[in-house]
């Protein structure tokens, strides 16, 4: 659904009681160089009324947190993730293996700057609706797992895991997330593939994860883990309570909302009717795809990426875009479908809306849509066009006002405002592809001592997508993963090498404006 907003809620004790949280002091360097604030964690205090007995606990999932849950199916899991490599030396024992003790107690140590990790979901009774609670359950070793490649550990072998891996539901009775430490990859590394649910995080919100986990220096002192104690959930009945006093007292401040109704109409008229419109069917739709996935990736060097856009135009995203554009004309022409005539080959481009110093949870991403030129054979127009399409999306400024009205009424009063619309967006195929662009630090980073080498990101498919693209910038890499349906997409691969070569194109054409350039300006100094 275009444009849905959310931001981070405040937890609340029960029975009633709101708490202003207090910030636990920065996980790593890297606070600084991503700009988010930490997670908030509130300490487990006695209540004033009950000497005895420790306060309850628990955080309202805004709506389009819980439209996450909602819209998850047997065969779409809605988990974000990534597959990180890293230098195996620094952490590889005498017998050849990991030190996989050290490196799950160092984990556990990283735990403690993102509280998150360790509360699962409740359910509020009668409402439906979800809230974190502490995990009075929670064991390090369930979340944290260790596999190995069989011999010889190739490339092949790894993204088959992977995507093997992301086709597991994550348990709901559990926190919702797990690492894989994989062992036996070729070239002396290893790999860390991680999951995380889409309600707990959004891309920008799951740096958190690296700012947990990963440091800017080899040397970094490691940290070891605190002790933890969960803090009691409250009641069936203190939920139930809570959560329709909850819903009275946004009912009471609808009327406040009036003025920016009034202010954001055409925003709210935007988000309805470019998230309603449907797409062309294409093979990167399906009606209900398979539960299984395929996971595939590729990487570009940035100031190639930086020299396209300098010498043709446009920005970084709009080279991306522009070369995913050519990818998906190669890729349906081999499939056979007509691309000279199409239209409304549509993709939704997730935009980062938290504020500056944002808390690092929960997902703060509104979607834009933009019609892809795949009926434009020529490379130069092609990007022409795609920075006209992209400028366009940007004066519209008033679609995340709408959309962000929209979800905040929604946690006034019930999720379904939100979850509804999603569902609907689904039903009518509103976008054939989503592609979603991270920018990450521009340093190497460590963890244990173990340089990172290289992250490629995933982005989960709703009911009847078979492809999505995630994109997340590295050390001076442009990363690229992709999440395909098994069964409906089995030449992901080829895609990506359809990618690979609509990019080397625009390398050539780069390079030749650049060089008539530098041409007419000797020509010009010898005149």
């Amino acid at each position: 659904m275009p444009g849905l907003v959310t931001k981070a809620k405040g937890a609340y004790y029960a029975p009633n009681k709101s708490v202003t949280a207090e910030f636990a002091p920065p996980g790593t360097l890297l606070d600084s160089l991503f700009k988010l604030s930490p997670v908030p964690t509130l300490g487990s205090h006695l209540a004033n009324n009950h000497p005895t007995m420790p306060e309850t606990f628990y955080q309202r999932l805004s709506a389009l947190d819980a439209t996450f849950l909602d819209v998850e199916s047997k065969s779409a899991p809605m988990h974000v993730g990534a597959a990180l490599i890293f230098d195996a030396k620094p952490l590889t024992l005498e017998h050849g293996g990991l030190d996989i003790e050290r490196l799950t107690r160092y984990t556990e140590a990283a735990l403690d700057s993102i509280p998150r990790y360790r509360q699962r979901v409740e359910w509020t009774p009668g409402f439906g609706h979800p809230v974190w609670v502490d995990d009075d359950r929670f064991n390090m070793h369930f979340h944290l797992r260790h596999t190995r490649l069989p011999l010889p550990g190739d490339e092949r072998s790894l993204k088959r895991l992977v995507g093997r891996l992301f086709s597991q539901h994550l348990d709901r009775s559990r926190p919702l997330w797990e690492f894989w430490l994989v062992e036996g990859v070729e070239n002396d590394t290893f790999a860390l593939v991680v999951k995380a649910h889409h309600c707990m995080v959004d891309g920008i919100a799951g740096v958190a994860l690296l700012q947990a986990l990963l440091q800017i220096s080899p040397d970094a002192e490691e940290r070891e883990p605190k002790q933890w104690q969960a803090r009691p959930a409250p009641s069936r009945t203190q939920l139930l309570v809570n959560e329709a006093s909850h819903r009275i007292d946004g009912l009471r401040k609808l009327s406040h909302f009036m003025p920016r109704v009034r202010d954001n109409i055409q925003g709210v008229s935007s988000v309805l009717r470019s998230g309603m419109k449907p797409t062309a069917r294409t093979p990167f739709t399906e009606h209900d795809i398979s539960p299984y996935r395929r996971f595939d990736w590729t990487s570009f060097a940035l100031d190639e990426v930086k020299a396209i856009k300098k010498s043709l135009g446009g920005t970084i995203n709009d080279v991306v875009v522009a070369t995913t554009t050519g990818a998906v004309r190669r890729f349906l022409r081999r499939r056979g479908t007509e691309v000279d005539s199409m239209e409304g080959f549509r993709t939704a481009l997730p935009v980062n809306i938290r504020k500056a110093g944002g808390l690092s949870v929960g997902n703060a991403v509104a979607l834009l849509f933009a019609d892809l030129p795949v009926s434009e054979p020529d490379l130069l127009e092609r990007l022409k066009k795609v920075i006209r399409i992209t400028n366009e999306l940007k004066k519209e400024s008033n679609q995340t006002g709408g959309a962000e009205l929209i979800e905040e009424v929604a946690d006034l009063t019930t999720k379904r405002l939100v979850s509804e619309l999603y569902k609907a967006a689904m039903r009518l195929r509103t976008y054939n592809l989503v592609i979603t662009n991270v920018p990450g630090p521009p340093m190497p980073l460590y963890m244990l001592g173990a340089q990172m080498k290289a992250i490629y990101p995933m982005v989960p498919l709703m009911q009847n997508q078979n492809l999505g693209i995630a994109l997340f910038s590295y050390a001076g890499g442009l990363h690229w993963g992709f999440n395909a349906d098994w069964e409906s997409f089995p030449d992901v691969h080829e895609f990506v090498e359809d990618l690979n070569t609509s990019f080397a194109e625009y390398k050539e054409l780069a390079a030749g404006r650049a060089l008539e350039v530098s041409g007419g300006e000797e020509t010009s100094a010898r005149a």
